[in-house]
């Protein structure tokens, strides 16, 4: 699948083309500010994942697939590796992308706030108040939130789910541009991790982990099984983030993310 997305800097930088990619519910316009400040000195490439922002829409919504997806986005925007970085469900498919036959297209590797395990995290309750929403009845985003709220108690994540609101150009309707069908059906593979469906046991480039410090989500106990896939690993924490590190604190990301690609 060819997945829709922005590019910024000059293209052929000595210092190489950084690919991002967004978490669920989340868009390549997510990372906007940081692209374009890391462009200074690289050339960028932000992405919408499958069923998600500009992207096309398809029923299946596995990391394999998902990693396929930016495995042909790579080849189209750099003839060399890339620097890729990957936040929560992107996080696990540029993981899944460098333990596949296509590791090659990753030159080192940076995962937000994910780690290659499963979780027991329940979006369905996101997804139920998503397809709740009567678009017949609502004309602005404000009131898509306020439609949100008796399924989605957190004014943040309403405001952010509401980020996947499209309007069409000539009738004003509104609707959603995430594929909300193929993630309810895919939970659980979301969620998850594909052990059984990775073809390299380890990724011998180098690898940071960026947490938020006041996220769980990247727990220490796991990061012996962290290291048996990544010998390389390492890892540091943001002070007040927490899961969406990169618009919590932006500046600090920037400023790891610019000390590792230059190291």
């Amino acid at each position: 699948m060819k997945l829709a997305h922005y590019a910024f800097g000059e293209e052929n930088r000595d210092n190489g083309t950084i690919v991002i990619v967004h978490g669920l519910f989340g868009q390549a316009r997510n990372w906007t500010a940081i692209a374009r400040r890391l462009a200074e000195k690289y050339h960028v490439v932000t992405a919408d994942l499958r069923n998600h922002g500009r992207s096309d829409w398809d029923m299946e919504m596995t990391y394999p697939a998902m990693a396929a997806d930016l495995a042909e986005l790579i080849r189209d925007v750099s003839d060399k590796p890339v620097h890729l970085v990957g936040h929560s469900m992107g996080g696990k498919a540029s993981m899944v992308l460098s333990l596949s036959a296509d590791a090659g297209l990753v030159a080192d590797l940076v995962v937000v706030d994910i780690a290659p395990v499963s979780y027991d995290h329940d979006y369905s309750g996101y997804i139920s108040a998503m397809r709740g929403v009567d678009f017949t009845a609502v004309s602005r985003r404000a009131e898509v939130e306020d439609a949100l709220s008796s399924g989605v108690s957190d004014k943040g994540v309403r405001q952010f789910l509401a980020q996947n609101v499209t309007t069409d150009k000539d009738s004003g309707v509104m609707s959603w541009q995430v594929n909300i069908d193929a993630m309810a059906e895919h939970l659980g593979d979301i969620i998850g991790w594909p052990e059984g469906d990775l073809t390299a046991a380890q990724y011998d480039g180098d690898v940071l982990f960026i947490s938020g410090a006041n996220s769980h989500y990247v727990d220490p106990k796991d990061r012996t099984h962290i290291k048996s896939l990544f010998p390389k690993a390492a890892f540091t924490s943001i002070k007040g983030a927490g899961h969406w590190v990169h618009a919590e604190k932006p500046d600090a990301v920037l400023l790891t993310l610019s000390a590792f690609l230059k190291r």
